[in-house]
């Protein structure tokens, strides 16, 4: 793995962008889980005190002073660093009692909590790291004594340290898990990115048989390699379509280009009378008729198979345009002695285009009265079945082989038997072109004797 591709990929762009502001986030929010829990604290440290003196207060108005002193007395430092200190003074100002060496200047005696900045002249005792804010609440007794409550903040300092390591060691551990997977992630995409761009690159040299493997997870990655695979078998079967086209235009239009010119060069040797330059240009014009519908036909075929037909595209009123073809056609039908009979549901309507599709239906018509033989019978139906419309055309000719069936939709392909009868193997070509494009279900059914061609269209 290329680490400096890796770390230029999107993933590992992406990944740091949303670790930078991930762990924004969890600095704000840890900062303020921080700050409430100190808030939490510092209120449990406040109740505290006012309870402790409230209860001295208690003690001394039902007691007596005595006994106040001596509850202040009884309360000796016992190595914790989350003591209380105390401090009694009378109304002279001498200490009667308490730890605390002398009262902090100007702290009023007003029952509320306050944080007073903690000196070396205030407490006797040597504790590691007592500078600081400690929180004191002081109130004036009954006789005009002044009771004051000092809580040392050593172990909420250490409650705090604690917090703030293990938010710190959260963040780091948060961040670099952000990190891992963003590398983990760029790592995978890049590996499936690779196989995608080698797959692309041996397309490109001409190997347009290579198809994306899909892993089979059926995420984006393989709906897009779904798709890249149907564009690939696409672009395959239009070259190898263009490659046919070729080879059948170089096969089966030499010659009646080469009927043509040697017609211009015989007739262009001597003399002729008028009615023979007549003649001549009629079985030209024939000929040029039958290239231009050639032509006009591959035109058709090779732009319904691309997708890329200019005509119109709306709405069709199905019902109306099979009538149309099928009254046009009955008469064709009963010149060559056959039979064409109508079943067309009314109200039919389809989306797409109503020259192609006309097309394609009249291609099918040509067929079967071509195929059908004297006093045969032809029926061209369509019903509404279930939620599609089904039209159908079936004969009582000679049908096709199953093993044929496939192979008349391409192009210039004429079963051996059709090979006298006029036409050029475009027909079914131009019919199967158009029901892909339409997204129509095109089948051939055997009717022993006979063949029904069906068209499913999805309502």
């Amino acid at each position: 793995m290329n680490l400096h591709r890796l770390f230029h990929t999107t993933a590992i762009r992406l990944a740091l962008r949303y670790a930078l502001l991930y762990a924004l986030l969890v600095t704000v929010g840890l900062g303020v889980l921080y700050w409430a829990t100190s808030r939490y604290v510092d209120a449990q440290l406040a109740v505290g005190l006012k309870q402790e003196l409230e209860r001295l207060t208690e003690i001394d108005r039902r007691s007596g002073r005595k006994h106040l002193i001596d509850a202040i007395q009884a309360e000796r430092y016992s190595g914790s660093e989350n003591r209380r200190f105390y401090l009694l003074l009378g109304t002279d100002g001498q200490k009667l009692a308490g730890g605390l060496l002398d009262w902090p200047p100007g702290f009023v005696a007003d029952k509320q909590v306050r944080n007073v900045w903690i000196e070396d002249d205030l407490i006797p005792l040597r504790m590691p790291d007592k500078d600081g804010y400690w929180p004191m609440v002081a109130t004036r007794l009954s006789g005009g004594e002044r009771l004051l409550v000092a809580q040392s903040v050593r172990q909420a300092e250490d409650l705090q340290e604690f917090i703030l390591g293990t938010m710190a060691a959260i963040l780091a551990v948060s961040i670099g898990l952000a990190l891992t997977m963003g590398w983990l992630l760029g790592r995978e995409l890049l590996l499936r990115i690779d196989a995608i761009n080698a797959i692309a690159r041996q397309v490109s040299q001409g190997n347009l048989s290579r198809r994306i493997t899909l892993s089979g997870q059926d995420d984006e990655f393989d709906e897009l390699a779904k798709h890249l695979n149907m564009m690939l078998e696409r672009i395959e079967k239009l070259l190898m379509g263009m490659r046919q086209v070729t080879d059948n235009i170089a096969h089966d239009l030499r010659r009646p280009l080469a009927r043509v010119r040697n017609r211009i060069e015989v007739t262009l040797m001597e003399a002729r009378e008028p009615g023979e330059y007549r003649r001549v240009l009629r079985e030209t014009l024939t000929d040029s008729n039958e290239l231009m519908a050639t032509f006009t036909a591959l035109l058709e075929i090779a732009q319904a198979e691309a997708g890329s037909f200019r005509g119109q595209w709306g709405t069709v009123d199905l019902s109306g345009l099979l009538v149309e073809l099928g009254e046009l056609y009955q008469d064709d039908a009963e010149a060559r002695h056959k039979h064409l009979e109508l079943q067309i549901e009314s109200g039919l309507t389809v989306q797409g285009s109503r020259h192609l599709l006309a097309q394609a239906i009249s291609n099918l018509l040509d067929n079967a009265i071509k195929y059908t033989g004297d006093d045969g019978v032809i029926a061209l139906k369509a019903l509404m079945n279930t939620n599609r419309i089904v039209v159908s055309l079936c004969d009582n000719g000679p049908g096709i082989p199953a093993d044929q069936r496939q192979k008349v939709f391409e192009r210039f392909v004429r079963l051996e038997s059709d090979r006298s009868t006029p036409g050029n193997g475009l027909g079914l070509s131009l019919v199967k072109a158009v029901a892909d494009l339409h997204k129509v279900h095109l089948e051939l059914k055997d009717l022993h004797p006979g063949l029904c061609v069906e068209l499913q269209f999805m309502s």
